[in-house]
């Protein structure tokens, strides 16, 4: 049935005449189709035969409701961290968490400072708070102002936005940069640091974000994943380590008793036990990388120095147009669109197999854009 013509008068004012955006959709033109996959930061690799042999076995339970809080995989993180399993909270992979910790803290019109060049999912959850955005614009070079940021905090502010290693730079901040943030935002604003790329941070030899900002007085919320680094994208398990019990409860509260998969804390409890297959993962993952980097060095493109499990890089012609030919040609890749950032492209890694018919194909579009 057709909806009336004046039902959005029904929405909330920042909810009328919304568009939306499904960036996992697979169009009927491509379903059956061979596509390489290098646009959503996936890992390349099946999970774990672990983790697979774990869920598997755990099939015949789904008639019952899973326990929402994971008590077995909170445990080994409180152990592995420090951080007491009452402050580790869990959401339908870090998309959902990050919507959840600003509803738990944003009215509308409350204030937030945030960088602009960031994972475009904050900029819908941002719409759809309607709050009151400061947007810092990123350096030249695409790291994260953080004399901007820091600077943008006023009387009103209520939340701090900080992602390290952040998407779609795939740029990391370093210790001193964290630290300044924990000290520099003022004790009554929660800190909220996205750590989605966490162990590519750590294998890259970075800095633990969590292990900083526990040293900081105000209060804070440090989110991660099992999406990427332990190639569980589809069972949907981010986590979040919380400043504080009540944090932890409201966090809780503003998710779902129902929202995690009964599969999620059996595949990530034996995701973690297989330290070899993760290894591999990381490493494979900086191969390709490393491969990814120099290939755009040589076709004339100026790559970031990514360490995460993608690239982006300034191409010299429009990113919107690669991405199209690109596509045309059966490999899905990004871009960004901000403002300064518009002839940059972003490639996920894959297997050595998508590294070179990526690269290849890249070659004949910059050359024929280029002309």
């Amino acid at each position: 049935m057709d909806s009336n013509a004046d039902d959005g008068a029904y929405l909330r004012r920042n909810m009328q005449n919304r568009t939306f955006f499904n960036p996992t959709t697979i169009p009927a033109e491509e379903r059956g189709k061979q596509i390489i996959r290098m646009d959503l930061n996936e890992c390349p690799y099946p999970p774990s035969p672990k983790a697979i042999a774990a869920m598997q076995a755990h099939a015949d339970k789904l008639n019952r409701y899973p326990d929402g809080t994971c008590p077995q995989l909170t445990e080994r993180l409180a152990a592995m961290t420090g951080v007491p399993a009452r402050q580790i909270c869990w959401g339908s992979g870090s998309t959902q968490l990050l919507k959840s910790i600003m509803e738990m803290v944003i009215a509308p019109g409350d204030h937030l400072v945030s960088p602009s060049l960031l994972w475009h999912r904050f900029h819908g959850v941002y719409e759809t708070l309607d709050a009151d955005v400061t947007m810092v614009d990123n350096l030249a070079d695409g790291h994260i102002d953080i004399d901007g940021l820091m600077g943008a905090i006023g009387n009103k502010t209520r939340l701090a936005v900080l992602l390290t290693p952040n998407n779609p730079t795939g740029l990391m901040l370093d210790a001193d940069q964290i630290r300044l943030v924990c000290d520099e935002t003022p004790e009554n604003v929660l800190l909220f640091i996205d750590e989605a790329y966490h162990e590519f941070a750590i294998h890259a030899g970075g800095a633990d974000a969590l292990e900083i900002v526990k040293d900081r007085k105000g209060p804070w919320v440090v989110s991660r994943t099992f999406s990427k680094a332990y190639a569980l994208a589809g069972a949907r398990l981010g986590y979040a380590y919380c400043s504080s019990e009540e944090l932890a409860n409201a966090l809780r509260l503003i998710t779902s008793t129902f929202n995690i998969s009964a599969f999620s804390e059996v595949g990530a409890l034996a995701a973690l036990d297989d330290i070899e297959y993760k290894n591999f993962i990381m490493d494979s993952n900086a191969t390709e990388r490393g491969r990814i980097i120099d290939g755009l060095k040589e076709l004339g493109c100026k790559p970031m120095q990514s360490v995460t499990n993608f690239v982006a890089a300034e191409t010299g012609v429009p990113g919107d147009q690669v991405v199209a030919r690109m596509r045309a040609r059966g490999i899905r890749i990004g871009r960004l669109a901000d403002a300064g950032f518009e002839n940059y492209v972003r490639i996920s890694m894959g297997q050595p197999s998508d590294t070179d018919a990526c690269l290849a194909a890249l070659k004949e579009v910059l050359e024929d854009l280029r002309r």
